[in-house]
């Protein structure tokens, strides 16, 4: 845009030329030489008009009447606020004639900008500027000079906007219009300032959804997304205009509630928040329900980082997961030494399984009738530094949240692959090796077509190997039932052979089971537990062993510990145990001296 300066300056040379013109007029029409001065009127993009002090258009250059699209006849005579403001700002004739140019009025020293109409009805940006001229002999006139600036004025709104939108980006999440890190950490920054002694006090709650990868999974990430809205609509809600509610990443939520001192009030902003998220929340016609965990930390003088209290309620966020999740815990010294804990159990775990330093054991299966030995399952053991052997009960559970199963899978197969060709070598060619695969086998087929390449590492055929496959895993979740289907048919083609373990944990199994190419069932152990003192248990193990039967599917009694079980297993028309009455898990180096020890026994039995 023209300056001040310029543009009175530029008026002024016009309104010399003007005034030149009308003292000279007859006389240049006289000598009939150039006006140049007209010329650079009728030549310049800006709109020029000389107006009377009642707004009326004496004269007016052709740009002016290009600007406003309207021919001189339609001009000249008449106020320009008659025809060239907008609908919105219109004018009564009556406020038209009333109108004067005031030279007191310090508005007409400046540049100034209105919006103007043309007419055709577009709307245009219009800058003006206008100074006031004494003529010898006529009233005083006013100059005006006008320039269409809607382009420049559009693109420093344009650049404005874009200003804004870059600095709410960079302080706001996409998805949700949250505060996101950036701005999570200067608030808390701005609230840790100052002596720790004095310093309001504010809590901190670190919020996760429970199980959200189910719903990504099950309805899809659009509904994935939904529920994270609504999680962040109802949130929000729930807190006070002075706290802050940040979505730090994934399903991750962080609030900032300010004049809390005590963990009882941080318990309740949990409770309440915890309540709003459970309320009813529909996606293409369907309820999903929606659950939070939340750790909460209430702000020490020990914390001078948005990091470290995002630890602290980490660590009580854990707590709140392990007990179950949908629940409020507050931290406190003993959740930070449980944490830590277990982030050293986790190192070692890690180091452990990385470095093939898990050990496996090994239980035999056992045919109830004949007493020849089926096959053996590989059970993980771990030798810990200062605990001692630990089962998969104290360490698989961490190895899953570590991400480690893949890890467990493979070195299952090597050491399975290893008894098996120890077992070819000392005569044993009928009994085959047993792994628990985990749930990654299911769910990544680049994972599973590595698992033969072990094997043939040691010349193992892939059908002396079973993979055994927990019945949650493959039909806890109803929408993924059919992928698993499909994995576990994907193994059995590839040549291993599969069984369902803890089969009638649940009842999903049975309608599917016979879709299914497996080599058999396992049932589950904790009914062979109780089938001396409770009725269920005795009903429902004999029922799934009588359907074996009537499908000629291969079943094996797991948890046998007393004669009593293995005899009631076999009275229900059960042909395979596994338990501890029959033997317990052994190191892979006693498996041959076992089993020769119980070759020698029998024809001991046989020869008396």
């Amino acid at each position: 845009m023209l300056n001040i300066a310029l543009t009175a300056l530029i008026t002024s040379l016009l309104f010399a030329g003007i005034t030149f013109c009308i003292r000279q007029r007859q006389a240049l029409m006289r000598d009939r030489g150039p006006d140049f001065n007209a010329i650079a009127c009728a030549s310049t993009n800006d709109g020029i008009v000389v107006q009377s002090l009642d707004g009326k258009i004496i004269w007016a250059n052709p740009a002016y009447l290009r600007i406003f699209r309207l021919p001189a006849d339609q001009v000249l005579g008449r106020n320009p606020l008659s025809f060239c403001l907008p609908p919105d700002e219109l004018q009564t004739p009556e406020q038209i004639a009333a109108f004067r140019y005031d030279r007191a009025d310090p508005i007409w020293g400046k540049l100034y900008i209105v919006r103007n109409q043309r007419s055709d009805g577009s709307l245009f940006w219009n800058q003006i500027s206008a100074s006031f001229h004494e003529v010898e002999g006529q009233p005083d006139l006013v100059i005006l000079l006008c320039r269409d600036v809607t382009e420049q004025v559009d693109q420093e709104q344009a650049l404005r906007e874009s200003t804004r939108t870059l600095a709410f980006m960079a302080e706001h999440d996409s998805l949700t219009g949250l505060a996101n890190r950036n701005k999570y950490n200067a608030f808390i920054k701005s609230a840790l300032d100052g002596d720790p002694a004095t310093r309001p006090g504010f809590g901190v709650l670190q919020i996760d959804l429970d199980h959200f990868k189910a719903i990504n999974d099950r309805h899809g990430h659009a509904a994935g997304d939904a529920a994270l809205q609504h999680v962040a609509t109802t949130l929000g809600r729930s807190l006070r205009q002075t706290d802050l509610l940040a979505r730090l990443g994934g399903d991750e939520f962080v609030a900032v509630c300010a004049g809390i001192t005590h963990d009882s009030e941080l318990l309740r902003i949990g409770h309440s928040l915890g309540q709003a998220a459970r309320a009813p929340f529909h996606f293409d016609g369907k309820q999903i329900d929606v659950s939070i965990s939340i750790g909460a930390a209430i702000a020490g003088s020990d914390d001078d980082t948005g990091d470290s209290l995002l630890q602290k309620s980490d660590f009580a966020l854990y707590e709140v997961k392990r007990a179950g999740r949908g629940h409020v815990a507050v931290y406190d010294s003993n959740l930070h030494e449980e944490a830590q804990r277990r982030d050293r159990f986790g190192l070692q775990l890690r180091d452990a399984i990385e470095g093939n330093e898990l050990t496996f054991y090994f239980q035999p299966t056992v045919d109830l009738h004949t007493g020849v030995i089926r096959g053996f399952e590989a059970l993980a053991r771990w030798q810990h530094p200062t605990q001692g052997l630990l089962h998969p009960s104290e360490f698989l559970s961490l190895a899953t949240e570590l991400n480690l199963l893949r890890h467990v899978d493979t070195a299952a197969v090597s050491a399975a692959a290893d008894l098996r060709k120890r077992l070819e070598h000392n005569n044993f060619d009928d009994i085959r090796v047993g792994i628990n695969g985990s749930h990654n086998l299911l769910s990544d087929d680049e994972h599973a077509d590595r698992l033969p390449a072990e094997l043939a590492r040691v010349g193992v055929k892939t059908r002396h190997i079973v993979i055994e496959f927990n019945e949650r895993d493959i039909f806890g979740n109803t929408d993924m039932i059919e992928q698993n289907m499909r994995s576990v048919s994907r193994l059995v083609d590839i040549g291993f052979n599969v069984l369902i373990d803890g089969f009638g944990s649940g009842y999903a199994g049975l309608l599917h089971i016979e879709r299914l190419q497996v080599a058999g069932i396992k049932v589950e152990k904790s009914l062979i537990r109780h089938l001396d003192c409770t009725p269920a248990c005795e009903k429902i193990t004999a029922m799934l062993l009588q359907f074996g039967q009537e499908k000629n599917i291969y079943c094996v009694a797991c948890g046998i510990e007393t004669e009593a079980q293995a005899l009631k297993v076999k009275s229900f028309g059960g042909s395979v145990g596994q338990g501890n009455f029959f033997a317990r898990a052994m190191p892979a180096e006693d498996v041959i001296d076992w089993l020769r020890q119980r070759q020698a026994n029998a024809r001991l039995r046989d020869a008396g």
